[in-house]
């Protein structure tokens, strides 16, 4: 190591601490002020160390001070000895098919990334569609699509994506400018096609229907948010290709991913149980209305089959431990548990009586503009997609049981608000995962992009969602 990459790594190092410092510093003085100062409105004891300890956490997760599940567990504990709910409360999600299904689509996720049958899948297309840049960036959200039929998580998603895209982009020459283009359309693409299926993203789907409190089966989540989804991801790859125009050559990558394609060989025994035993979980998802299995019993029957001898041998002992992302597994248990407490204690009442106006707007249209703005805004100081959500779901539900509206509708708004909208990467985990070197892009082709997202997510969030909501009988 050279003397100046030790001193890049110092101050790396030192900027990190700084940042955790001041963390604490100001989570335990903004905590201690919500603790002992006078608070606006009626707000009960309970209530007021709930959103103590929730705000204090909420820092810890914004400043990194320690890695996200760690401050989850602090918060979890929290409650309980403090008296605010009990454990049945705080870990109510353990008892729910929810969590059950995370876990299972971590595990379907692994066995469809060990086998290869995804890399093959995107190679498939890429080499009969990938014929120009635009066509590659259109390429992006097909995958992103079709891939999530294979893989409930957008991470092993994107970065299988990314690395079919990565072949054809070293194989094409192109220059810098294109290649973080076309990397930063690899991970918006698996965020926003993310929102067409509930399986789509395992966390910040299941986690917005366990908010609402409503049951959603697959194919009612496909009615109620694929056809938005479907707009958005259209509307958000024709902004890309607005903001980011070619700037040089594109050839001779499909031949690149021909060759990698051939380097597969034919598909594998492996590959074909998987994809057997991937259908067999769709056509158990999609008929649920026929068989009322849920789909998370569904599911986790189908990663047992996937474990059998014989008709299985794809996923072993270790993919518990090494598939599941259970660092995440517990942060979703902390987002669920602060809208259980909070609604218990009081607190999700008192913050939307304090942020929102006393009556709901009655026109639709208004009510999402309300919730869908209050909501990116918060998500901007904030950051995490999953937090934010946690926090502003749960008084939003609330709120909107005076209009006697389904539940559903703000959960949903919240979650669209979070999922699609960001002007800097820390604020989409997903478009954080690419950043660098894994996606070739930066924060200034985010924030180039993030700003007129905004716009096209409030078009999204107010007009494409409403109407649709009214047309499907949600409103």
């Amino acid at each position: 190591m050279t003397r100046a990459s030790a001193r890049s790594g110092g101050r790396a190092r030192i900027t990190a601490l700084d940042r955790r410092f001041v963390g604490v510093l100001l989570s335990f003085a903004v905590a201690a002020a919500i603790w002992l100062m006078p608070l606006p409105g009626d707000l009960s004891t309970a209530g007021r160390q709930t959103l103590a300890v929730t705000v204090f956490t909420v820092i810890w997760w914004v400043f990194a001070v320690v890695p996200p599940a760690y401050a989850t567990l602090l918060m979890l504990v929290s409650y309980i000895v403090l008296g605010l709910a009990p454990p049945e409360v705080v870990f109510r999600i353990w008892t729910t098919p929810l969590i059950w299904l995370i876990i299972a689509a971590f595990l379907i996720a692994t066995a469809v990334t060990k086998s290869g049958l995804a890399h093959r899948v995107a190679y498939f297309f890429m080499i009969r569609y990938a014929t120009s840049y635009r066509s590659l960036i259109a390429l992006t959200y097909v995958l992103g699509f079709v891939l999530s039929l294979l893989i409930p998580h957008p991470f092993p998603r994107a970065l299988i994506l990314m690395a079919v895209v990565g072949v054809i982009i070293q194989k094409a020459g192109m220059n810098k400018a294109d290649a973080a283009s076309l990397g930063l359309s690899v991970f918006v693409a698996t965020t926003v096609t993310s929102m067409i299926l509930l399986t789509g993203d395992s966390t910040l789907n299941i986690a917005t229907v366990g908010i609402s409190g409503v049951s959603v089966g697959w194919l009612a989540w496909a009615w109620y948010m694929a056809v938005p989804g479907m707009i958005a991801s259209l509307l958000m790859m024709g902004l890309h290709m607005l903001v980011f125009r070619q700037t040089g050559s594109c050839a001779g990558g499909s031949c690149g991913a021909r060759m990698e394609r051939q380097k597969l060989g034919s598909i594998t025994r492996r590959e074909l149980v998987t994809l057997v035993w991937v259908l067999i979980a769709l056509v158990l998802w999609i008929t649920d209305f026929i068989h009322h299995v849920d789909p998370a019993w569904a599911a986790l029957g189908v990663v047992v089959g996937l474990s059998l001898p014989v008709v299985g041998d794809v996923l072993d002992a270790k993919d518990i431990s090494t598939g599941v992302n259970w660092p995440i597994i517990l942060f979703v248990t902390g987002a669920l548990a602060i809208g259980t407490v909070g609604k218990l204690t009081g607190m999700s009442e008192w913050l939307a009586s304090i942020l929102l106006p006393a009556t709901p707007p009655d026109n639709p249209y208004a009510f999402a503009a309300l919730v869908g703005g209050a909501t990116m805004l918060i998500h901007m100081v904030l950051g995490s997609a999953l937090a934010c959500l946690s926090i502003v779901a749960p008084p939003m539900v609330h709120y909107a049981a005076q209009t006697g509206w389904s539940p559903l509708v703000p959960a949903l708004l919240v979650y669209t608000a979070v999922a699609i909208h960001y002007l800097f990467p820390f604020q989409q985990v997903t478009i954080l995962l690419g950043q660098g070197e894994t996606g070739g892009y930066d924060t200034r082709h985010v924030f180039k992009y993030g700003l007129p997202l905004t716009l096209v997510v409030l078009f999204v969030l107010i007009v494409v969602e409403v109407s649709w909501w009214k047309l499907t009988g949600l409103f």
